[in-house]
């Protein structure tokens, strides 16, 4: 159980305030440079700053470096004070209106870059802003400079000076959505952990980033193509310049940067993600051949990329260890029930996702997956689920339940023949949905596991009687198919919290869109497109689910611990000494003179160096006296924990799994509620419904499903929330992990 402190939540303000500063001061560096008193005052900074140690300007370090490594430093300790603040209730006086954040809420839900919200749009307007603003001063300055200079003798037309000027201006300014793209997609990055950004906003930022910084290179590309044959040979385009800017790796930097730009295209994304997957991969591409083009440009983006190899490298040693499956239940809609164990001390939450890569599918293609089970119930074991919808999870299903191929293969018995390898947990720390006295949920297929999760926890909660929990929850389910309702009964709420109606209500809203038989029941003694819950589950689910056994729980092997977003003190310390140690090893380097001497494609590779030397040979030992105190301080239980909250597993004396477990449904669900079937949801006549019921009232609406679903429930929740009729606030959160 959390313990609360109090004035957590005053000093996480504070810290998130000078955080906020911290980014600004970093921002202000764009804004300082074209103008020119500010350039003087740089100027001057830098003449009292020795350059000897650092290795560039003492400002440009100043306000380009040092930001980020104070947000990070300060984002540790907001991390650790966000669990210890008392979730806020939404108690709202008989006359005053329910309000919902302007910031989190769309506000335009239909446009070429999807719903956006406030701080979306916000989000994108600074960034352009500051580019725009970057880019068009210096540019007009600089032309200005041009045309009041005298002629000199071998001078180039001012005409040319002025393009080039351009396309120098155009290339710096992709600096700055550069620097900031490796953030979003840094999994445990503190930055993300700290502001609570989700999932799918974090990879809609990186992709607004990335299309910024690519557009910009290309301008800068075609401006360069334009003005270089007038005033270099067009041989020098080849050559690889050993002083200043080397032209013909900005070429094939521009060519990785396209190649990624094209397959990250929706369609591609969608239809090809083993395409998309791979060429994304030519980011080393692009980061190297950048370094070799421009190496001096490396201060301005330095820090990002320094702490995105760092999570990197803790992704690489968290996934090197393999992972068994303790179980396997194939459920009646051919959805696959899969639970490993995880370390005792290993913390999760609700809304957290993992990783998964199955190397026996492919040894590159990792896939986000929710997690559908509760940190809360004791059992030192994740489980999630995988439905068989696209080419991966399809084979991911094949090798699972087709135990004749894996016999052919000469493999061990499926599903255990082959081994997990897991990244994570990540996701939303905050448990925000506790804060909602009312909930609706929302999910479409199998969208709805993020809600089992919630569901779950929300149920454990009210067991250990803790105080300021949702006591009215509506899950709106929609299916194709009938037979994908069972993922429902994979919870009995009775067995989790007995006579759980005293204590919250739950209520089931189930719809089966495709055409269906209608009820035709001598009970009921009707024909009916909407039934009870109960009667339906057990009349027409009350089918067989085939479960797997894992091996001996002694020789269960579990994920580990070393994730980006475990222990705080520990991912602090690596972050910590990784910084320090590139400090350090580029001050010696600088110090010494050595860099100084160098050509650029030297300095380039030198600095790959002590990338890799900061992230593994400085953040790499504190990541192994971490694993060797887990190690120590790991619960000696664990298989003990395991044995008591699981199905009994095969000794090692015995044979494994020689035939199925059949698992029938139960006969009668805990679920209240009813199933409309052949039909879709009215959305406009549920919220109404929903308007009445929650009257003064804050609801949260959580939305797993398809963009189609979200846009629908969001306009609802926008309509209500702003009508002068209605007296509600629906607060809507997306639940996404799709990239």
């Amino acid at each position: 159980m959390a313990t609360y402190v109090k004035g957590a939540s005053q000093v996480s303000l504070a810290l998130q305030v000078l955080m906020g500063l911290a980014f600004i001061w970093w921002w202000m560096f764009w804004f300082l440079q074209p103008i020119q008193t500010a350039r003087n005052w740089l100027r001057k900074a830098d003449a009292h700053i020795s350059q000897d140690f650092l290795g560039t300007r003492g400002s440009t370090w100043l306000l380009q470096v040092l930001p980020f490594m104070i947000i990070a430093f300060l984002s540790y300790f907001a991390i650790v004070l966000k669990g210890k603040i008392r979730p806020s209730t939404r108690d709202v006086s008989a006359d005053q209106k329910p309000k919902v954040s302007i910031w989190s809420q769309p506000i335009i839900l239909k446009s070429p870059l999807g719903m956006l919200t406030l701080a979306d749009i916000v989000f994108l307007l600074v960034n352009v802003f500051v580019i725009a603003f970057y880019f068009i001063k210096m540019s007009v300055d600089r032309s200005k400079t041009i045309d009041n200079a005298k002629p000199k003798k071998g001078d180039h037309s001012k005409g040319a000076q002025k393009l080039e000027n351009i396309g120098v201006y155009l290339g710096k300014a992709a600096l700055i959505p550069f620097a900031l793209l490796w953030i979003p997609v840094s999994r445990g990055s503190p930055f993300l952990r700290v502001t609570g950004v989700p999932f799918e906003r974090a990879v809609k930022y990186h992709t607004w980033l990335g299309l910024m910084c690519v557009w910009l290179l290309v301008a800068h590309g075609l401006v360069f193509f334009a003005y270089f044959p007038s005033i270099h040979h067009t041989s020098e385009l080849w050559r690889w310049q050993h002083k200043g800017i080397a032209y013909f790796p900005g070429i094939i930097a521009l060519a990785a940067g396209l190649v990624m730009l094209a397959t990250a295209l929706e369609k591609v994304r969608r239809n090809h993600f083993n395409i998309f997957f791979l060429t994304h991969h030519l980011y080393l591409v692009f980061l190297l051949f950048f370094l070799f083009h421009c190496v001096s440009q490396m201060v301005y983006v330095v820090t990002p990329i320094l702490l995105f190899f760092l999570d990197r490298f803790i992704r690489l040693v968290q996934s090197r260890k393999s992972v068994d499956i303790l179980s396997t239940k194939v459920l009646p809609s051919g959805a696959i029930e899969l639970k490993f164990a995880k370390p005792g001390n290993l913390e999760y939450n609700a809304l957290s996702f993992m990783y998964v890569l199955v190397p026996s599918i492919s040894k590159f293609e990792w896939h986000p997956f929710s997690v559908a089970s509760s940190p809360l119930d004791g059992t030192n074991q994740i489980c999630i689920y995988i439905k068989p919808l696209g080419t991966y999870t399809k084979a991911v299903h094949d090798a699972l339940i087709d135990t004749k191929n894996h016999k052919e293969a000469g493999k061990l018995k499926c599903p255990f023949g082959f081994k997990l390898q897991l990244e994570g947990p990540y996701g939303d720390e905050s448990n925000f949905y506790l804060k909602y006295n009312s909930l609706i949920l929302v999910a479409g297929g199998i969208g709805v596991t993020p809600f089992l999760a919630i569901l779950k926890d929300i149920l454990h909660r009210h067991k250990l009687r803790q105080e300021n929990l949702p006591t009215s929850i509506h899950l709106i389910f929609c299916v194709r198919n009938q037979k994908d309702l069972c993922l429902l009964d994979t919870i009995n709420p009775s067995e989790i919290l007995p006579n759980h109606e005293d204590l919250v209500q739950i209520r089931i809203h189930a719809f089966v869109t495709s055409k269906v038989d209608l009820i035709k029941d001598e009970e009921l003694n009707s024909s009916e497109a909407i039934v009870p819950y109960q009667h339906y589950n057990y009349t027409y689910m009350n089918e067989p689910s085939k479960q797997y056994t894992g091996p001996p729980l002694e020789a269960v092997r579990e994920m580990s611990i070393l994730a980006g977003s475990g222990d705080n003190k520990w991912v602090a310390a690596t972050f910590f000494a990784t910084m320090i140690g590139y400090i350090v090893i580029f001050g010696i380097i600088n110090v010494t003179g050595a860099y100084a001497k160098l050509t650029n494609y030297n300095r380039a590779l030198l600095y790959c160096v002590v990338l890799l030397l900061s992230v593994v040979g400085c953040g790499g030992p504190v990541l192994m006296l971490w694993a060797h105190f887990q190690k120590r301080k790991s619960p000696q239980s664990n298989s003990q924990v395991l044995a008591n909250s699981f199905p009994p597993s095969p000794d090692k004396y015995s044979k494994s799994s020689e035939g199925d477990i059949e698992l029938r449904s139960s006969e009668h669900t805990s679920w209240e509620g009813e199933v409309s079937l052949g039909k879709r949801p009215d959305w406009k006549v549920l919220f109404a419904d929903m308007a009445r019921q929650y009257e003064g009232k804050n609801v949260g609406v959580l939305v797993s499903g398809a963009s189609k679903m979200q846009e629908d429930v969001a306009t609802e929740c926008k309509n209500h929330t702003n009508s002068n009729n209605s007296n509600v606030a629906f607060h809507y959160h997306s639940v996404s992990f799709e990239l």
